[in-house]
């Protein structure tokens, strides 16, 4: 019968319709087996044929478990990985699964120097083998300076013998190495008879891995190829190509993108204006090139444009690069209902560059205090959702100070408090969420506390009083426990779920009618599938409850002795 099972749990980790907690099970029912299992594991991977389906550039599932189950079980014999093509069950020629496994598994370690065995990997007749050599080998490069060995033998497979998948593998860690050959290689990838998928790849590579020292003549030539992908058909394509010049830009690649944007595409001006935003956003000297210049000239006629992605990305450039002028011109096309970029207008302020910073930020936060007033609900949500943005970004950077100035300004001002009681239930939940980002000045201000515990007991939308129980359990409001214990009798499950969550994050074990109703609700195991889901969060908070109080109790112990 064990037998058997093993035979089972072999047949399941290796077959390619198997759902992934089923692969995950046999993997471990595997493993458990200890290393009397090594040989069997050895023969069936090695006899088993090539794996090729999903074609790349997915990769077949099964590597992700045969890989870690061959690094488990080298670890418990204590025998390296290169050991494991030497082993007398296999003969003279191990096959492709047993062999990407194994460096699938190389890669898995790659502070571990097994470049040698790598490189062996490197000259097999299976693709799927040197694929996964070479993946592996780009892995370690990011951490480790390759063998000059190594390099040479990567070098051979970046040749057009190749096949595309290695030879952009190839290149990527030669890139990650510093070797300026994997560059010139993914450069060439990026051309037009090239297939889409590997110029995908390509392009996704240079996005994410392009390395910042880069000589002037790499760093032009790589602008030209990448300025030419920015109107790709494959919108991926033209993204990452985007992303990627964005990164490398010099003065001279913002001023050949300005008249591009000249074009009626709308899509190419779309990708033009995020390379724009994205060098704004992190280099301060074009920043400041791009403020001085026409940029803000040619851009503001697209703020009137009839498509509204193209009013957006406008918007979020013009945003980034910042400055009094914009800023002047942003004000006054938020107070202009007429104009058809105010809603983007409004949803780019809370990006706007320097936003935190006074006076500026007293003038942005007025502003879109103003707009609350208006009756268009669209643009009342976007201008809460924008304050709440505001409050959030403040208290993440550690700006205290703007803080406390935004919030105060927020309830000075008064208006939260009649959308609190709006007609919609979306602008009741926005409302709701902006008193979330007040932290500690909800807690204070007690004039909002009546509104906020009736939209959680009496709204007429769940949303909304699950919203409210989710805001008292992120700021922690003790206030509102016996607020949280009555909607826990609420009829929508979620809402009651989420009062209960609420009251986890807010009460301790010291709060006994708290402790009292969840120890009543976790006695409902027998009820109806509503009440017994409520009953086994109950008795979760409860053990979780229980262990805080027993490490802490260690604790207390052990600084006492």
């Amino acid at each position: 019968m064990q037998q058997e099972s093993i035979q089972a749990a072999l047949a399941l980790l290796l077959g390619p319709k198997t759902e992934y907690r089923t692969r995950l099970r046999a993997s471990r029912r595997l493993a458990k087996q200890g290393s009397t299992i090594l040989p069997l594991i050895l023969s069936t991977f090695s006899n088993y044929p090539e794996i090729t389906r999903p074609a790349w550039p997915w990769w077949p599932p099964q590597y992700e478990h045969t890989s870690r189950l061959l690094l488990h079980l080298c670890q418990l014999e204590k025998i390296s990985l290169a050991e494991l093509l030497q082993h007398p069950i296999l003969g003279d020629a191990p096959g492709p699964v047993l062999w990407t496994s194994i460096m699938e598994a190389a890669s898995l370690v790659p502070q571990e120097d097994n470049e040698e065995l790598l490189c062996q990997g490197l000259h097999t007749g299976w693709a799927s083998v040197r694929y996964a050599a070479a993946m592996a080998l780009a892995t370690r490069a990011r951490t480790h300076s390759l063998h000059p060995s190594t390099c040479t033998i990567l070098h051979h497979h970046q040749g057009e013998q190749e096949t595309y998948p290695v030879r952009l593998t190839a290149s990527y860690a030669l890139l990650n190495n510093g070797d300026p050959a994997g560059l010139e290689i993914l450069m060439c990838l990026l051309l037009a008879e090239i297939p889409a998928e590997i110029r995908k790849a390509a392009t996704f590579i240079l996005a994410t891995e392009v390395p910042l020292q880069l000589t002037t003549d790499q760093q032009e030539r790589l602008s030209a190829h990448l300025i030419q992908l920015l109107g790709d058909p494959d919108i991926d394509i033209a993204q990452q190509a985007a992303h990627a010049l964005s990164k490398i830009a010099s003065a001279q690649t913002v001023t050949v993108l300005y008249p591009l944007l000249e074009t009626t595409d709308e899509r190419l001006q779309i990708i033009i204006l995020t390379v724009l935003e994205e060098i704004a956003q992190h280099n301060k000297t074009l920043r400041h090139q791009m403020r001085q210049h026409t940029l803000t000239m040619r851009l503001l006629p697209m703020l009137k444009s009839i498509h509204p992605d193209l009013r957006r990305q406008a918007c979020y450039t013009l945003a980034a690069c910042g400055g009094e002028y914009v800023a002047a011109v942003l004000g006054t096309i938020v107070m202009n209902k007429e104009h058809p970029g105010q809603g983007e207008v409004i949803e780019c302020l809370r990006c706007f560059h320097g936003a935190l910073r006074a006076p500026l930020r007293g003038h942005i936060v007025r502003w879109l205090l103003r707009v609350l007033a208006t009756p268009q609900e669209e643009i009342q949500v976007t201008a809460l959702d924008s304050l709440a943005q505001l409050l959030w970004q403040a208290r993440n950077s550690g700006r205290q100070p703007a803080w406390q100035e935004i919030s105060q300004e927020i309830i000075q001002d008064g208006t939260i408090i009649e959308l609190l009681h709006a007609n919609s239930p979306l602008l009741r939940q926005r409302a709701l969420e902006l008193c979330a980002a007040l932290g500690n000045f909800l807690h204070t201000t007690k004039d909002l506390h009546p509104y906020c515990q009736f939209l959680l007991l009496n709204d007429s939308d769940s949303g909304v009083r699950a919203c409210a129980a989710y805001v008292y359990g992120q700021i922690g409001a003790r206030w509102a426990i016996s607020s949280l214990l009555q909607a826990l009798l609420d009829a929508d499950e979620h809402v009651a779920s989420t009062a209960l969550h609420a009251l986890g994050e807010i009460a301790t074990t010291e709060d006994t009618i708290v402790v009292y109703a969840l120890l009543e609700l976790a006695r409902l195991q027998e009820e109806p599938s509503s009440a017994h889901n409520l009953a086994r969060e109950a008795q979760a908070i409860l053990k979780k409850w229980q262990k805080a109080e027993q490490n802490e109790a260690r604790k207390t112990l052990h600084s006492l002795n």
